[in-house]
């Protein structure tokens, strides 16, 4: 069936069932096929229409006629809009961690810091509230703690998906571009989306001299076919060799290491194996006590400690782990930022009965510290954080029952000094963890820690709990089903002495 409808107005709504059974949907402007979506759809289309709205940007056709074509009834067709503004009605959602206005998102993508905004790409279907038509939407903060949610950039087109990658400032000038353009390295994930059947995975370039509002892609690859899927470009400078760096996932454990010294043209000088790690690399050095030290990190957090020189990467392949459960993933380090190294990842939150998937960690500062003669990374909540939240209450328990009432919704910190062996139960607005020795209880799942905890942080949000301990280098997340943001905070067990904290936006 086609629909033909005059762009009149600075967005198209697009009618969304979420977690229906998908069709595809095609628009053209004339011959050319703009944008190609697998759309989910109420096959009971008198009784539910539909979830939400999905906002795709038509102002650059102002006055010009799309068709759309797709197997629908014509019952979706009359719920297209237009419309001035994609705003929508807010949903309940988490005060800290970041999700998508509506749909599915995961990794993050092009953290870059510029001009003092944070932006945060990440992978994204607008589409729906499962993983599909991976596009690149697009959030920016001054604060690294208050993301608004801004246009779309990048949907698959007929090079592919647009799957995960990096950006930078262009401070150099190259491409031919401004040295205040942004810079963005992505893979076109090429056979994932119907549109581009038979091809293969590709390296490829989009810029922004706008402040990233708006993304051009170039159409040639910067890199091309190396395996089937190879991707997750990661770039940056390295001063002491004279060029750029870019790290890429090649196949299985396998990383690549290449060089450019003009962004265009790269060349690859190392590769490496490294067991069980998998997609989504990254490399970044760290100060440990006054030494230098590369940290080589992948998608499941998996970290190795080692040495950079511009063309080759040396570990002792040494396996240590960032976090103590599953649910954080694909991490990515901003560029841009001078005095720190600041990572964001994706944790992998099902929201079931949401109109969104997905959500993003608290920014976290990387570091090392020593334990003995090892290194080891810590993460902390950014310093924003640190210095916006409101201390409570201090108190000291001793084998019985600490608590207090929070009156206002608020996320909660309870930071914990156990100060005898044993186990104690914390419940903060009706989630209940249990803690002791190396291990924390929560629900039905049970983590071990590398070491018991002396000190503790735990951070509760609306469906997620983070904690962090031993100066960031035991971390653990939990997906909770709660909404719940304010009541009882209380403790029992053990001994120690804690703080109390709240943060609201």
């Amino acid at each position: 069936m086609e629909y033909k409808i005059k762009a009149e107005k600075v967005y198209m709504g697009i009618p969304i069932q979420a977690e229906c059974p998908e069709e595809k949907l095609e628009i053209f402007l004339g011959n050319k096929k703009l944008y190609e979506f697998l759309v989910p759809v109420c096959a009971d289309a008198e009784h539910v229409k539909y979830d939400y709205i999905s906002y795709l940007r038509i102002d650059q056709y102002e006055g010009r006629e799309l068709t759309l074509k797709g197997d629908f009834d014509a019952s979706f067709f009359e719920n297209i809009c237009q419309s001035d503004s994609g705003d929508r009605e807010k949903l309940t959602r988490p005060m800290i961690h970041f999700t998508a206005d509506r749909g599915w998102i995961n990794d993050p993508n092009g953290l870059v810091y510029h001009n003092g905004m944070y932006h945060l790409y990440f992978q994204y279907n607008p589409m729906n509230t499962q993983w599909q038509n991976m596009s690149w939407g697009h959030a920016a903060s001054s604060d690294l703690l208050h993301f608004k949610q801004l246009d779309t950039v990048m949907y698959p087109d007929e090079s592919g998906a647009v799957y995960s990658g990096c950006g930078i400032v262009n401070e150099k000038g190259m491409l031919g571009l401004p040295e205040d353009a942004l810079l963005f390295y992505y893979s076109a994930a090429g056979g994932i989306n119907p549109w581009s059947e038979g091809t293969a995975f590709t390296q490829k370039i989009a810029y922004s001299t706008d402040e990233g509002t708006t993304l051009t892609k170039i159409p040639d690859p910067t890199i091309g076919v190396i395996r089937q899927d190879s991707r997750d470009p990661k770039v940056f400078w390295h001063e002491e060799s004279s060029a750029y760096i870019m790290v890429l996932w090649i196949q299985g454990n396998e990383f690549g290491f290449f060089r450019s010294e003009n962004l265009k043209d790269w060349k690859k000088t190392d590769s490496i194996i490294l067991p069980e790690a998998w997609e989504c690399p990254d490399l970044y050095r760290l100060d440990c006590e006054g030494e230098k030290v590369w940290v080589f990190t992948s998608a499941d957090g998996f970290y190795y400690i080692g040495e950079f020189d511009g063309y080759t990467f040396s570990t002792d392949g040494v396996q240590k782990k960032a976090y103590r459960t599953k649910l954080p993933y694909a991490a990515q380090s901003y560029s841009g930022v001078q005095d720190r190294v600041i990572a964001v990842p994706w944790l992998r939150t099902l929201n079931k009965g949401r109109l969104y998937t997905g959500m993003m960690g608290i920014p976290r500062e990387l570091k090392l510290v020593k334990r003995g003669d090892e290194k080891i990374l810590s993460m902390l909540p950014v310093r924003e954080y640190e210095e916006t939240k409101e201390k409570i209450t201090e108190f000291n328990w001793n084998d019985g029952e600490f608590s207090v009432e929070i009156r206002e919704d608020a996320v909660a910190e309870v930071e914990l000094y156990p100060q005898a062996e044993g186990t104690f139960t914390v419940s903060i607005y009706g989630q209940e963890l249990t803690i002791g020795g190396r291990e924390i209880r929560y629900g039905s799942e049970t983590t071990t820690l590398e070491e018991p905890l002396k000190e503790i942080h735990i951070i509760v949000d609306r469906e997620v709990i983070e904690i962090h301990g031993n100066h960031g280098t035991e971390n653990a997340y939990y997906e909770t089903c709660s909404d719940q943001l304010h009541g009882k905070i209380s403790m029992k067990g053990c001994a120690g002495m804690g703080r109390i904290y709240i943060w609201q936006p």
